[in-house]
């Protein structure tokens, strides 16, 4: 059976975990490039043994013809040096999420897009969203509550939540598609935002971006006498009717609470090691490869939508 050869631009932390999981699925990584005056290039080779190393990336792309798909894992500023070459080489290409944060350039570069460049937002990939993704799909009208807690000070100012709570936004769109934005409260700069979104089954999504909060990220579903509570997003819950707590010595209440029928997490048991989502994400890339149309992974149409929204928000 034939192996495809990954080529890897970008050898930084998260080109690491991608190279793992692309091993696993039974790639061969055949090439490796690093952006311009990178020092990570001859210790990330050695590591995984990759012969065919450039030092001027775009040398790299020179030699399309002899690897499959390209991992771009650089820095999200440099994104927008390489994308268009790559799109028009009409290679199978994964990039790192959020691709870019200027939404005119997100804007313009989705237009040249193609089934073949997809975004690495990992997390659709997760076995708990899949399973959000199956109750909303089933029941149609659900009441969906997120919570996005991260980092925002002066020094920071937005970035992390244009980089990293990008992650839950993309998960909104990818659960219920076209999304209609019914209302926007603004807090204080740096404690948060709060949007109303409504779906196009009328669901109602309640997003709140909870900044510097003691929280974690949250995703709450309910509907018909069911909810299913993913926290982080990593571990899901399942709950299903009421279970009663008659009074006792030390608390003397009758108490309710939610049974709990199913629970699972987000690690491959065969991998567990492997950054969860990586290795499904993984052979999604190996289906486009041979022909099949993408079902899960982020287009970078869904990347602009995703900072689209954030912008509005912000």
């Amino acid at each position: 059976m034939k192996k495809f050869r990954l080529a890897i631009l970008g050898c930084g932390n998260i080109a690491k975990f991608h190279a793992e999981a692309f091993l696993k699925a039974g790639f061969l990584i055949t090439h490796c490039a690093s952006s311009i005056n990178s020092k990570s290039l001859e210790k990330f080779s050695n590591k995984f043994k990759i012969k065919k190393k450039y030092k001027n990336p775009y040398d790299l792309l020179k030699d399309h013809m002899n690897w499959d798909i390209l991992l771009l894992a650089v820095p999200i500023e440099k994104n927008s040096l390489y994308l268009n070459k790559i799109i028009k080489l009409n290679k199978v290409c994964l990039v790192e999420k959020p691709v870019s944060l200027k939404i005119n350039f997100l804007k313009k570069i989705c237009k040249l897009d193609n089934k073949y460049v997809r975004v690495a937002y990992n997390r659709r990939f997760y076995p708990t969203i899949q399973k959000a993704k199956a109750f909303i799909d089933l029941n149609k009208k659900v009441t969906f509550k997120m919570e996005l807690p991260e980092k925002v000070n002066s020094e920071l100012k937005f970035f992390l939540v244009k980089a990293n709570s990008a992650h839950g936004v993309d998960l909104i769109n990818y659960l219920f598609g076209k999304l209609k934005i019914i209302k926007i409260l603004k807090y204080s700069s740096n404690t948060g935002r709060k949007v109303i979104f409504k779906s196009k089954n009328n669901s109602i999504i309640d997003l709140n971006l909870n900044w510097n909060s003691p929280s974690n990220f949250l995703i709450q579903i309910e509907a018909n006498n069911e909810k299913l509570e993913i926290k982080p997003f990593e571990r899901l819950t399942r709950y299903h009717g009421m279970r009663i707590l008659n009074p006792t010595k030390k608390f003397p209440l009758r108490r309710y609470i939610p049974k709990e029928v199913e629970n699972f997490d987000a690690f491959n048991k065969k991998f567990i090691k492997l950054k969860p989502g990586f290795y499904e994400q993984a052979l999604e890339i190996k289906s486009i490869l041979k022909g099949k149309k993408p079902k899960i992974s982020a287009s970078l149409k869904d990347a602009y939508e995703t900072q689209a929204i954030i912008s509005k928000i912000l």
